[in-house]
């Protein structure tokens, strides 16, 4: 199941047409200010010929949240989705991935841990919690870096960022581009 995250860490999103959505705006429905993609919540995906958007929009000039349910045509028209927000939500995380959508490896995920590799490390059973240290060693992409993780009982250090997502034997990639591995790994 894909994880919620601004919208605009989904888009740009690209139709079998060649059209592109590059971004994405609604106004509040309170005060009438643009919110862009980066104010809104949930998940946006290429389902056939159109992409669905459900998400939670958080106006920051009133603050204000609420739903945003559509889905937008390959000629880039939107039309409102007449679904709760949080159901059209879950069946658009529970879709498969489909051709020009990042998969989750590919996108930014406070819990995801991917091998790049069959080679790869064995990973934690997929509802095993992730451990963050508090302390940080820098920001990529404007998000911190943990200086270490814990998964299932092993404590891993931060050794790079790998916006390729590529890592080797007894490695973790967590987020999708920070590596983490054993103090204990031969370098």
């Amino acid at each position: 199941m894909l994880p919620n995250r601004p919208l605009n860490e989904s888009l740009p999103l690209k139709f079998a047409n060649g059209e592109q959505v590059r971004q994405f705006s609604k106004p509040c429905v309170s005060c009438g200010s643009m919110l862009h993609a980066r104010n809104m919540h949930g998940v946006a995906r290429l389902v056939e010929d159109h992409i669905a958007i459900a998400a939670k929009a958080h106006c920051p000039q009133c603050r204000t949240s609420f739903g945003v349910t559509c889905v937008i045509d390959c000629n880039k028209q939107v039309r409102r989705v007449i679904l709760p927000r949080l159901l059209f939500n879950l069946y658009l995380r529970n879709l498969p991935v489909q051709d020009g959508e990042r998969g989750p490896e590919q996108r930014l995920d406070e819990a995801a841990i991917t091998p790049a590799s069959p080679a790869a490390a064995p990973l934690p059973a997929g509802g095993e919690l992730v451990a963050r240290a508090e302390e940080n060693v820098g920001r990529y992409q404007d998000r911190p870096i943990p200086a270490w993780i814990e998964v299932g009982g092993a404590r891993l250090a931060f050794d790079r960022v790998a916006p390729d997502a590529r890592i080797e034997r007894g490695e973790y990639l967590l987020d999708g581009c920070l590596v983490y591995r054993s103090d204990s790994h031969p370098a």
